[in-house]
């Protein structure tokens, strides 16, 4: 097992009991809570395999589910995410032809990156609520929902980043 599977393999079991025990319990006027778990998605390296990464994301997202009793709705916002993260960061870094080899978010500057994070959190958030209330009526309660949700898992996912991410330039 190389040290990159290693770190990925700690940051799996580190970051379910961190979102399931502390995380979903942290209320915020009754129903804003942030997703720490998406951490193990925006840590996970470019240069790894496409494939293993959906394998790890969906299950990282049924193991949240399974200890939250949430009925699969992290599973596939966490496929989702996995799917589309690339796009994401080429677009936002507006860098189509990314060196996934070479790729670090210190390379770029605060509010790409801030960008970056909203938009995960936001598509994460979006999907989650779309799939428990699964009724277009209710689209303004998940627009709202998933909008504070996003912007309060940016700041706490800001806030671990700023924590446990080396400033290190090469």
């Amino acid at each position: 097992m190389t040290s990159a599977n290693i770190k990925i393999l700690i940051r799996f079991l580190l970051l379910i009991p961190l979102q399931v025990l502390i995380a979903n319990h942290m209320r915020l006027f009754g129903y804003i809570n942030p997703q720490i778990s998406l951490l193990f998605l925006l840590w996970y390296p470019l240069k790894k395999d496409v494939s293993g990464f959906l394998v790890n994301s969906f299950l990282f997202g049924l193991m949240i589910d399974l200890f939250s009793n949430s009925g699969g709705v992290n599973a596939a916002a966490c496929l989702l995410l996995a799917y589309t993260r690339l796009p994401i960061i080429k677009f936002i870094f507006n860098d189509k032809e990314i060196n996934l080899k070479l790729f670090k978010y210190s390379n770029y500057s605060t509010m790409p990156k801030i960008a970056l994070i909203f938009s995960l959190a936001f598509i994460h958030q979006f999907t989650v609520y779309s799939l428990e209330y699964f009724n277009v009526s209710y689209i303004l309660t998940i627009l709202q929902k998933t909008f504070t949700n996003s912007l309060f898992t940016t700041f706490v996912v800001i806030i671990f980043l700023s924590i446990f991410t080396s400033t290190k330039k090469q």
